[in-house]
């Protein structure tokens, strides 16, 4: 090889634009100074990874300039995979990002992007990039990550996307009355708030998995969702999901507190998990629930835990089609282990004609899982459909009772079953 000879510039076209598709934007666009070959490949690359603004020399005024001759400068027919802004940048500047921002990403739908990322990181949370009140439209946007932004009525409206089958949105303030989209299948919400003083309509028909955690506000209305076949969904405090009067409007009148408050699971029922009720695959870390008719998986953690386990035993009677429980509990206070006398059995659930399989996952064999397998045992689970996986690192398989305290001959913990746990049929 001749020294200083040039290889890299006789690659593929293809290859050098795998290579500037890996590279920030301003890096790609300084390859166009290598060599002739690479002076306007950078127009045509598949991804554009636009990252700033704090530390560019000349401030927010020249990185402004370098995204608007970027986009400007890019070849209408090179096809756009995917275009990334992962902004960091001062409070000060968050209105010029907001005017440009919103253009930056009109641009970049005009280009038909496939994956469109927005992220805006600043100093003070409380200064979201607001969106503009003007509807996404593409024909080809597929996936749309927001991160950090503040959406509205408008422009959380994808009707006019209709290969999107993606979004995913975090840190993000969401006042619309409506959500939709006949086009998504994959929706993801963490860590929004919904301040509207009406609920959000969320209308996704073809959504197959749902993930929504941890939001703040009032919970949003959930329509039919025909295809969901996976959801997980995490409900903490200040998150206001019931109405008293059981009603899923707002027209329930001023004195309805449950419209604006969470309470207890049996003060009124649930207004945003109706809409769960097609899912055959459910993660849930909340406190109340309705009827599943169609799930098949379900994890139920932590909260289930309580003096008469009325939540486990009501799913067990509410999933008829359920072939796979997993239970995670959790340590709590002595007084809801005491329960001596309230496991009566309620007769044969429904769970127990599909269930396949119900594994425990905990520390040890406390009085809280002998309370669970109490329960189970009464509501017509055997025991050969029960799996415990201790954090020990062993697994124990409840094929049989026996009096010395093991379990199927694989369990040698000390704790004996035989003075703690008396089982019905032995």
């Amino acid at each position: 090889m001749a020294s200083g000879a040039d290889h890299i510039s006789n690659l593929p076209e293809g290859v050098l634009h795998h290579i500037l598709a890996l590279l920030p934007a301003e890096d790609a666009v300084r390859t166009s100074v290598l060599a002739h070959r690479w002076r306007d490949l950078w127009r045509s690359a598949p991804a554009a990874r636009i990252a700033g603004s704090k530390g560019w020399a000349g401030g927010i005024d020249a990185f402004r300039a370098f995204v608007d001759g970027l986009l400007d400068h890019r070849r209408w027919d090179a096809p756009l995979d995917s275009c990334d802004f992962d902004l960091e940048v001062d409070p000060a500047d968050v209105p010029a990002i907001d005017r440009d921002g919103n253009i930056w990403i009109r641009r970049a739908l005009r280009r038909h992007v496939r994956e469109l990322r927005f992220r805006l990181d600043t100093t003070n949370p409380r200064l979201p990039f607001t969106l503009s009140d003007q509807p996404f439209s593409s024909q080809l946007l597929a996936r749309l990550e927001l991160f950090g932004v503040e959406g509205n009525a408008g422009v959380l409206d994808f009707s006019r996307c209709p290969a999107l089958e993606e979004l995913k949105m975090e840190g993000c303030s969401v006042g619309s009355l409506d959500m939709r989209s006949p086009s998504l299948k994959h929706l993801s919400i963490k860590y929004c708030i919904f301040y509207s003083n009406y609920r959000t309509c969320l209308s996704f028909p073809s959504l197959v998995s749902f993930k929504f955690m941890t939001n703040v506000g009032r919970a949003p209305l959930l329509e039919s969702m025909p295809s969901l076949a996976r959801a997980k969904v995490r409900f903490d405090h200040y998150f206001d999901d019931k109405c008293r009067n059981g009603r899923l409007d707002d027209d329930c009148g001023d004195g309805c507190n449950g419209c604006h408050y969470y309470y207890g699971p049996d003060d009124y029922d649930c207004v945003f998990l109706e809409g769960l009720t097609e899912a055959s695959h459910l993660y849930l870390d909340l406190k109340w629930c309705p009827t599943f008719s169609k799930l098949k998986t379900l994890v139920l953690h932590k909260w289930f835990v309580t003096a008469d386990f009325r939540a486990l035993t009501w799913f067990l009677h509410n999933t008829p089609l359920l072939e796979n429980l997993i239970l995670i509990p959790s340590k709590v206070p002595d007084n809801l282990i005491k329960t001596e006398g309230s496991y009566k059995p309620s007769g044969q659930s429904l769970a127990s004609g599909h269930l396949k399989l119900v594994t425990v996952i905990c520390k040890e064999v406390d009085q809280i899982v002998l309370n669970i397998l109490k329960i189970l045992n009464a509501n017509g689970i055997h025991l050969e459909k029960i799996s415990i996986k201790c954090s020990g690192g062993f697994t124990i398989l409840l094929t049989s009772c026996l009096a010395d305290g093991q379990v199927g001959g694989q369990w040698q913990d000390p704790i004996t079953f035989s003075t703690e746990w008396s089982l019905s049929n032995g």
